[in-house]
């Protein structure tokens, strides 16, 4: 009787639960603020332009050793752009974190812009990304910086991760290179044009991603603005678990593969033909995976079928089915809040050509040696298991053992109070089709801030847009083409907040590879979607917008886009605001206490060890 009691309770208190959402969600999108906001396509107000009080050579003069503390070495030259001239300052922060600044010389209207780099950094790209329809960054009026976060070497090389051999640049790729260039950054502005920035503001993808949401955590006063792109915040767990994962569940017992990527098409089209039309649009693509139940029916051959070439085995089901699911251990505990998403399948770049018996099989630019390099930042010592995919393992000790510098890497934190009270504004961005960083990573971490401060709290200053069919900052079969930094400063600015983003869809391509991952050799990267790209727009300032196939509203979560039923259904305004599944995204994740607040420690270098000292 007490069970039944209890289930009789649950059962009334989701049923209340449910109603009061409906209820909820129909007065916000009847609201005519709401709809308002929705319409408006506001422009970043027009602030003065300021210009410098003295010449840029003297700015090699500076002494900033005072606001960073810390030994700062600088070098001032003029640079020519197509926007104007800038003048770009090299610097080095001690011990060797190096930065770079680009201060415009006639057009500068009072904005600072720091942007994040993508997998390990190691190097510095002081350019503005997603900012395709942002004039002031289209027309280099912003002083832009970046870092390569304390050490050098491409981003994806297979030695990228050896500084995590060295405990300051460890700490430094994990916090605090991004906040010295910060300091250092407004203080050249403050010597440069005579006075402080009026705004500034902080973009970044992937690790960017990280590194924003870490400046929100850590360092609320840096930035007034963030927009954070597929966030790589549960660094630790993500670059062993989920990579190790991709890979493993590749594999049968004698280690080889199960599923080619000749597959996924079939995969892809059965997902499509019975999903599409969940969201109210027949366009290909999910605009909430989270309500596409897939069956087994769909797709896996019939019984005592000899021919597999348009179905899949059920062997290369049960590779399919892990991957939507995630890593966990073998009682089904999982890791992480999901997996790759239905509708992305086209995107699994993990999965291989089928062999060719005429060249040797593609090496996957991951599994054991992405493992290996992440490996010294992640652990003291690595071991054997830990360097590669068929042997990881998916245990609790092993996550208990992953966690050891989740205070230190970790950007999961969901106490934004201080961030919230110092008046920021945090965008958050992340496509469905990610399967490079989970996409319900960025949603439970939404939710978990929620909880932490509540839904009213958090709605005044975080947004979360989930891109249908985009992949790992970009690309993908989706509206990829978007402009985060005018939404954002229109919120900064103006208190407009954003309750949807017009975005683009243009031709297929990656904006870069997964966090770890190298560049996929031979000359048609690109050519068929499955090759890794990389594109960066002109420093300092954006790249112009690509031509658009169409265009598409996207609502803020939990909310998508749905057809009106008339008119041509490429054009965004041809699209009303709907509510998204009400599904909870975490029921099935009981590491949730990876994104529990306090858990952030502050780490200094002591004779060649890592130390954790108290705030």
């Amino acid at each position: 009787m007490v069970f039944l009691s209890k289930t009789i309770c649950r059962l009334l208190t989701s049923l209340f639960a449910s109603l009061l959402s409906i209820l909820l969600t129909t007065a916000i999108l009847s609201s005519p603020a709401y709809a308002a906001t929705v319409q408006k396509n506001v422009l970043p107000a027009q602030l003065g332009v300021v210009k410098p009080v003295i010449s840029c050579a003297a700015l090699a003069d500076a002494d900033l050793a005072g606001v960073t503390g810390a030994a700062v070495s600088l070098k001032a030259s003029l640079i020519t752009t197509a926007k104007g001239e800038f003048c770009q300052v090299k610097g080095n922060i001690a011990p060797s974190i190096g930065f770079e600044v680009d201060l415009p010389l006639t057009k500068w209207t009072q904005r600072y812009l720091q942007a994040g780099c993508g997998g390990l950094c190691g190097d510095i790209n002081a350019s503005i990304g997603n900012a395709a329809s942002c004039l002031p960054a289209l027309d280099g009026q912003f002083v832009v910086a970046a870092s390569d976060l304390g050490h050098q070497g491409s981003m994806m090389s297979p030695s990228a991760g050896d500084f995590g051999k060295e405990p300051q640049k460890l700490i430094d790729f994990a916090y605090r290179a991004n906040h010295l260039t910060a300091l250092a950054a407004k203080e050249l502005i403050r010597i440069f044009y005579g006075q402080t920035a009026r705004y500034a503001y902080f973009s970044g993808c992937s690790d960017g991603g990280r590194e924003a949401l870490m400046e929100a955590q850590r360092y609320p006063d840096d930035f007034d603005g963030i927009s954070a792109g597929a966030p790589a915040m549960l660094f630790t767990v993500q670059n062993s678990f989920w990579h190790a994962w991709t890979t493993a569940a590749n594999l049968d017992e004698q280690g080889k593969t199960i599923l080619y990527a000749d597959k996924l098409p079939l995969l892809h089209a059965a997902v499509i033909a019975h999903c599409d039309m969940l969201d109210g649009n027949r366009d290909g693509l999910l605009s909430d995976p989270r309500a596409c139940k897939i069956q087994p029916s769909w797709i896996v051959c019939q019984a005592g079928s000899t021919d597999s070439s348009n179905c899949l085995t059920q062997a290369e089901w049960s590779v399919a089915e892990r991957l939507y699911a995630g890593p966990s251990d073998a009682e089904g505990k999982h890791f992480l809040p999901g997996g790759s998403q239905p509708g992305s399948e086209l995107q699994w770049d993990f999965i291989q050509p089928r062999p060719n018996p005429k060249t040797p099989q593609a090496d996957s630019g991951f599994s054991g040696k992405m493992l290996e390099n992440m490996s010294h930042l992640i652990y003291t010592t690595p071991t054997a298991d830990e360097s590669h995919a068929n042997q990881f393992p998916f245990t609790m000790t092993q996550l208990a053992r992953v966690s050891r510098l989740h205070g230190l890497l970790d950007a999961s934190n969901p106490d934004l109070s201080a961030y919230s009270s110092r008046g920021g504004k945090l965008l958050m961005w992340h496509g469905w089709s990610d399967n490079s960083i989970a996409p319900m990573v960025s949603i439970a971490y939404y939710q978990a801030v929620q909880n932490q401060l509540s839904k009213d709290t958090t709605d005044r200053f975080v947004k979360l847009f989930m891109l249908p069919g985009v992949g790992h900052c970009g690309g993908g079969d989706g509206f990829a083409q978007l402009d985060t930094l005018t939404p954002l400063m229109n919120w900064v600015e103006s208190g407009h907040a954003p309750t949807v983003i017009k975005a683009g869809k243009i031709a297929d391509r990656r904006m870069g590879p997964p966090p770890g991952e190298n560049m996929q050799p031979g000359p048609a990267n690109g050519a068929d979607g499955r090759g890794m790209q990389m594109k960066r727009a002109p420093a300092p300032y954006a790249a112009g917008p690509e031509p658009t196939l169409a265009t598409r509203p996207i609502y803020a979560f939990p909310f998508i886009a749905t057809y009106k039923g008339a008119g041509e259904p490429n054009q965004a305004e041809n699209y009303r605001v709907k509510a998204g599944t009400a599904i909870p995204s975490s029921d099935k994740w009981p590491q949730q206490l990876l994104m529990q607040p306090g858990f952030q420690r502050k780490y200094l270098e002591k004779n060649a060890t890592l130390i954790e000292v108290a705030e």
